[in-house]
């Protein structure tokens, strides 16, 4: 039961920070972090993906009716739950079992965690980003947008998957 505590925590902790700290933080015009999906990707792979889907669905709502996203947020959101999976194959050449009884991501090297987590908030700032654009005439600018904004939001995400995962995993 504690372990689900701490995963709300790490909810409310993320989504404060990234409602109130980084969504008011104005550095550059290509240069947006976004922390909000680790809520996700943080979450044991053992799950079910009804309920990954039902935890993203929650946040992005919350992220859409306080910053006024009109739907953004849970159309970027929903598809990197539903990639998680993937995403892990193809960071780590594993397949995730429904056997799997521990926690996957706190047996994951760091090179692995890093690649997993980098990976899905790539897709993730792909789909944020080009839904918000909806064009391509700026591709170059597009592009920047996305692979800066992923590198600060690694960059500020990196503290608190090390903290999250080594202190409540248990790595």
């Amino acid at each position: 039961m504690y372990k689900y505590i701490s995963y709300v925590w790490l909810m409310l902790l993320v989504l404060v920070a990234q409602i109130f700290l980084l969504d008011n933080i104005s550095i550059h015009l290509w240069l947006r972090p976004m922390i909000f999906p680790l809520v996700v990707l943080l979450l044991p792979m053992e799950w079910r993906t009804l309920w990954v889907m039902l935890i993203a669905l929650l946040t992005g709502v919350v992220m859409d009716l306080s910053l006024g996203g009109a739907g953004l947020y849970v159309a970027s959101l929903l598809p990197v739950a539903m990639l998680r999976s993937t995403l892990m194959y193809l960071a780590t050449n594993r397949v995730v079992e429904a056997s799997d009884q521990t926690s996957l991501l706190s047996r994951l090297s760091l090179k692995q965690l890093m690649l997993y987590l980098t990976l899905a908030m790539l897709v993730h700032h792909a789909l944020f980003f080009f839904l918000e654009t909806l064009s391509l005439a700026h591709f170059l600018r597009l592009m920047a947008t996305i692979i800066f904004s992923t590198l600060l939001s690694m960059v500020v995400a990196w503290p608190i998957v090390r903290l999250f995962v080594g202190k409540v995993l248990g790595r």
